[in-house]
């Protein structure tokens, strides 16, 4: 007598070959795929890339540099900024633009 876990279903595979070949217990096949929606790639593609963190810094009195603010590069160019002092909240038509009117170097 063999051991059943409590379900007399067969195995169900999810790899993509057995996508292409499944069949139902009646014999008719299943659709091929199901569609998950958009894939990271897919998302990168229409967002035009990823976004890049970067830091905002300036050299006080030692040559120490100090973090001045935290941004945000978008895809598209913008940038938005989060001061570090000052607790301010900046948008910007581009990551170097920030850094040129806030007086820092771009990290």
């Amino acid at each position: 007598m063999e051991h059943f876990n409590g379900s007399d279903n067969p195995t169900v595979y999810h790899g993509a070959s057995s996508r292409e070949s499944a069949t139902g217990s009646d014999g008719y096949a299943l659709p091929n795929g199901i569609d998950h929606g958009p894939t990271r790639e897919d998302v990168r593609a229409l967002a035009g890339g990823l976004p890049r963190v970067f830091a905002l810094v300036q050299e006080f009195g030692e040559d120490v540099p100090e973090v001045v603010a935290y941004g945000l590069a978008l895809p598209g160019g913008e940038a938005a900024t989060v001061g570090v002092t000052a607790r301010g909240f900046g948008s910007w038509r581009s990551a170097d633009s920030a850094a040129y009117r806030l007086h820092s170097d771009l990290v």
